[in-house]
């Protein structure tokens, strides 16, 4: 009995923490959409709590991953198309007309999560090629046009679905000099999208995508619950398409602003314009825990 309630005593503090925070959260959602508050507090509250473990575990995955992706042979070989959803700036500039225009720590978020796509694709290549593109500075143009030709071979298909600013950014780079994924390869929707329900309802699966294979979803930690959720009310690959979530990592400075932003923007989808289910479309997160390494990143 006495373990016990040392046990409990230590675990006051942080449980008084969490509460706090999920108080927070109430604030700042319900300023936001004061019609959250003629839905029971407790329901809100319970939602939000959810919400903020799943954002914690994203991010746990995203910091993990922005080091090393350690892909394990059955995960990588299954996975069978990336869908980059777009985000502020471009992949050319750190910033555009849109609401995270005044947040510093949203700059280059697009290209943050295409380079991370990247990664991801030269991963999943390797795995399935039985190659290895690691090489010295002197033979980094031919490694990366090996890469190239590999990806093209045994990667998986790209979807990226933005506004036409952004789109227009992506064909860019995949013309440059030095990229290593094949324009083939890459296929980019033509809508005049505004926001991320019209990302999800304009998605078409890649044309070659084998049925059984999974779509691999790359976002940010906090965007992608509100992502799944969508997914889940509108439906826009075959019933039991299986998921698996790469999270990017936000930077430190964004982490507690922008979860409260997507938990808020969640709660209005979920709970107001019923856009989204309060239950997420089934996921895997990235893969087991790896031991610590590193290696370089790679750019489109």
């Amino acid at each position: 009995m006495e373990k016990e309630s040392i046990t409990e005593n230590a675990n006051e503090p942080e449980k008084l923490k969490e509460e706090v925070r999920i108080n927070d959260f109430y604030d700042y959602a319900t300023k936001r959409n004061e019609v959250l508050k003629n839905i029971p507090e407790s329901e809100v509250k319970s939602f939000i709590n959810e919400a903020v473990k799943e954002i914690d575990l994203l991010e746990e995955t995203a910091e993990r991953d922005k080091r090393k992706f350690d892909l394990p042979n059955e995960i990588a070989k299954n996975i069978g198309a990336i869908w980059i959803f777009s985000s502020s700036g471009t992949y050319f500039e750190p910033k555009k007309e849109d609401r995270y225009k005044n947040y510093p720590w949203a700059d280059w978020m697009d290209r943050t999560r295409l380079n991370h796509a990247t990664r991801l694709a030269r991963k999943i290549t390797e795995k399935v090629s039985g190659q290895n593109f690691k090489a010295p500075l002197s033979e980094i143009v031919l490694t990366k046009r090996k890469t190239k030709e590999a990806i093209l071979n045994y990667g998986p298909y790209i979807v990226y679905n933005g506004a036409p600013l952004e789109n227009e950014a992506v064909a860019r780079a995949l013309t440059q000099e030095g990229t290593i994924i094949p324009k083939e390869k890459v296929d980019i929707i033509e809508k005049d999208i505004k926001n991320t329900i019209e990302q999800i309802t304009t998605f078409k699966l890649p044309d070659k995508f084998e049925k059984g294979k999974e779509i691999a979803l790359v976002a940010h930690a906090p965007h992608l619950i509100r992502i799944v959720r969508m997914i889940n009310k509108y439906k826009p690959f075959p019933e039991g398409t299986k998921t698996r979530l790469f999270p990017v990592p936000t930077p430190t400075e964004g982490k507690e602003e922008y979860a409260k932003m997507e938990v808020s923007g969640t709660l209005y989808y979920t709970h107001i314009t019923k856009d989204a289910t309060k239950e997420p479309y089934p996921y895997e997160i990235s893969y087991p825990l790896p031991k610590e390494n590193h290696e370089p990143n790679e750019t489109i």
